[in-house]
């Protein structure tokens, strides 16, 4: 495919501003879906917005029929037989967007159940995907524009878009910024004075129902030294499990 014309910066400036508007997550992800097609056309997109489980909360797609959306969703997302699954590992870059370019050409040898049922015949050429990280630096939401057929990214496409899922990638995670002085769940529970600033996070995340093998992820620590945060936290709380701690925490 023929290189395209470099991009007028008032275009970068008005897709930037439309995507700065808008300050609730889901929302915010549609616009950036909808406008970053006037800057990197493709044929099919999508998102899906992830929890701390890696689990779809909300997806969107644009150019899909509703049996290949659902399929996707409610079986391919799941699986993890197939490599390209949304557990894969995914590090926030500094000062880039974190941007993945598949080449499906290269997967022809495969025969699995998802490229001889879903990737061929939706006719897909190449994807171009991207992430948005939370505060934690763990994957958000995850973006893939579609190419069919014989259409290709160019190099300078994907430069664009690395530049500017920067910016975009920075908005998203101010969305989740908690406000100074903003009283947490566990804020004056007896005991709650003695965690440290570690065993905090830790507790941030099991509020929020992730999983331990998914925090120590979250925060690049092993499963065992979270598994010993968590005892920590329980002890200092008097509490003996998830449930009991939330329990504590919601009847405070």
């Amino acid at each position: 495919m023929d290189s395209l014309p470099p991009i007028p910066w008032e275009v970068g400036n008005e897709f930037l501003l439309a995507c700065g508007g808008v300050h609730k997550p889901y929302e915010f992800c549609v616009t950036v879906l909808d406008r970053i097609r006037d800057i990197v056309p493709y044929d099919q997109g999508l998102f899906l917005m992830l929890d701390g489980n890696r689990k779809v909360l909300r997806s969107h797609f644009v150019g899909f029929s509703d049996l290949w959306s659902s399929m996707y969703t409610n079986y391919y997302s799941k699986s993890t037989l197939h490599g390209f699954d949304l557990n894969q590992e995914a590090v926030e870059p500094e000062g880039r967007g974190f941007v993945v370019l598949i080449d499906w050409r290269e997967y022809d040898w495969i025969r699995d159940d998802f490229m001889v049922n879903y990737i061929r015949p939706r006719r897909l050429n190449q994807s171009l995907a991207f992430t948005f990280f939370d505060l934690n630096g763990s994957p958000a939401t995850a973006f893939s524009l579609d190419r069919l057929v014989d259409r290709t990214f160019t190099e300078q496409e994907i430069e664009v878009v690395s530049l500017i899922t920067a910016h975009l990638n920075n908005l998203y995670k101010n969305m989740f910024a908690r406000p100074q002085g903003q009283v947490r769940i566990w804020d004056h529970v007896l005991g709650s004075d003695e965690l440290t600033s570690r065993e905090k996070e830790v507790l941030e995340l099991l509020c929020q129902g992730v999983k331990p093998s998914y925090i120590a992820r979250e925060l690049r620590i092993t499963v065992s030294t979270t598994n010993k945060h968590i005892a920590h936290i329980y002890r200092k709380l008097g509490v003996d499990s998830r449930q009991e701690l939330l329990v504590r925490l919601l009847g405070k």
